[in-house]
């Protein structure tokens, strides 16, 4: 049986408290046929798709300009039928109804397409379908981490983190068939790092930056 709007939203959420990496094919399903009808879906559902793992950047790109306006402002636009809308429901009657606040979050979604650790572990690049080259600079991990990284749009490329609290760090592993070399960037000192499958553990120290690069 088709899971429900509201089941396939409490599964995503569930996702979000293990550390699971792809989705299970039985959860990634729903999402591509959950109906779109246009209300409250430039943010929500690309998030829910990111956080899958399955977004892909070229169809969030159209589905953002398709809803945005020419001053700049995303609007909801109807975006398919035989849901609460039919064929005679104009596509953009709620556009004129003002700014819907949590288009506010749109740039939430490129932030879950850098980088994701609300489960405790960090992922870089988790939505990299159609992901041109692309870089950021201390997007806040948890953990009190400020995390900087590079993607050539085929690969990771740079990868490093500052410290601010001396927690540990988990990581999914940017290159997962190579071990991973962690340093600490003010003396060069290789730090120890624990395997836990295709995540990486080390412990960080208040204030120090470290490099995480392939071991070969």
């Amino acid at each position: 049986m088709k899971p429900t709007r509201r089941e396939f939203l409490q599964t995503s959420a569930l996702i979000a408290v293990g550390d699971a990496l792809p989705a299970p094919a039985g959860v990634a399903a729903p999402s591509e046929h959950e109906a779109l009808d246009g209300f409250q879906n430039a943010s929500r559902h690309p998030i829910i798709r990111a956080r899958l793992g399955m977004l892909d950047l070229s169809w969030f790109k159209r589905e953002v300009g398709y809803s945005t306006l020419p001053n700049g402002i995303t609007g909801d636009r109807i975006r398919q039928i035989n849901g609460r809308y039919n064929d005679s429901t104009p596509f953009d009657f709620m556009m004129p109804m003002g700014v819907w606040t949590e288009h506010f979050g749109l740039p939430a979604v490129i932030n879950e397409c850098m980088m994701e650790s609300y489960t405790g572990t960090l992922r870089l690049f988790p939505s990299a379908q159609n992901l041109r080259p692309a870089r950021f600079q201390d997007l806040r991990a948890a953990g009190a981490f400020l995390v900087s990284a590079a993607h050539d749009g085929q690969k990771v490329t740079h990868l490093s983190l500052l410290s601010e609290k001396g927690k540990t760090m988990r990581l999914v592993k940017p290159w997962p068939k190579v071990s991973l070399r962690v340093t600490r960037v003010c003396d060069g000192h290789d730090v120890p790092v624990k395997a836990d499958g295709q995540v990486v553990v080390f412990d960080a120290e208040v204030g120090e930056r470290y490099r995480i690069e392939a071991a070969g």
